[in-house]
């Protein structure tokens, strides 16, 4: 009888963001139809490779040694599923930056099922998977934003308004003038507004992995930490104390 062929299927993803929930979830798919004793987690630590038959085990035998550093920082782990047979082999090498998986063996219907099932796990959005380490990340446009920059619109379009004659015309001839600065640092806030939101976006969109706590979810000021929260905020309040004196300035210079 004719030995099927050996298929190998290998993908590589970037910026997943994996915390034990989603690791837990991740190897259920990728371990379905094995038995317990053909899955190895492997952990190398301080030239030391820890090894068990599942992820808690091996948690908690890195955090029982005694070695140096933070039990909690985790730079690299890795899966491996062997199907005695040769129908099915899946490897996975997972670090903050990427996760490198190869789904190989003899069982087309097998492999590219595993396969597949992975690869539509690491890009669904909650993960994060990129093909492509500079791809950008997903989220959605800051609704205040695009309000912001409507009202803004409005307002320039009302001040511009042509108003002719008398004392009226006058006083409506200097607001036009004087709104000239006001409506560049009303744009000028909202862009800096919606580079900070990007900036936030790129930060908590970057890879993670984290097997021993679990990850925040939603949107981008849910999923900041509170330091970096705090740091936001002092700087929006910085940045408003500033556009403040320059309106108060305008105001004297035009007033």
């Amino acid at each position: 009888m004719t030995t099927p062929p050996n298929i190998s299927l290998s993908t590589i993803l970037h910026r997943c963001r994996l915390g034990r929930r989603e690791l837990d979830a991740l190897f259920t798919v990728a371990g379905q139809g094995y038995q317990p004793n053909e899955i190895v987690f492997r952990h190398f630590r301080h030239s030391r490779t820890f090894s068990a038959p599942t992820l808690a085990d091996l948690i908690a035998d890195v955090q029982a040694a005694p070695l140096p550093g933070d039990p909690n920082h985790w730079d690299n782990l890795s899966f491996t599923a062997t199907d005695p047979a040769g129908r099915r082999t899946v490897t996975m090498s997972l670090s903050p930056k990427k996760v490198v998986t190869t789904v190989s063996g003899n069982d087309a219907t097998l492999v590219y099922g595993t396969d597949a099932q992975i690869r539509l796990f690491l890009v669904d959005d909650a993960i994060g998977g990129r093909t492509s380490p500079k791809a950008p990340p997903s989220g959605p446009l800051n609704w205040v934003l695009v309000a912001g920059i409507a009202l803004i619109f409005i307002l320039a379009l009302a001040l511009s308004f042509e108003v002719d004659g008398g004392p009226a015309g006058d006083s409506v001839n200097k607001a036009l003038e004087a709104s000239g600065p006001f409506i560049v640092i009303g744009y000028g806030l909202l862009g800096f507004l919606a580079a900070v939101h990007g900036a936030a976006n790129v930060w908590v969109s970057r890879g993670v992995l984290a097997p021993t706590r679990s990850l925040p979810t939603g949107g981008v000021w849910s999923r900041l930490a509170m330091p970096e929260r705090i740091a936001v905020v002092g700087l929006l309040v910085a940045v408003a104390g500033s556009v403040g004196t320059l309106i108060s300035a305008g105001t004297d210079l035009f007033g």
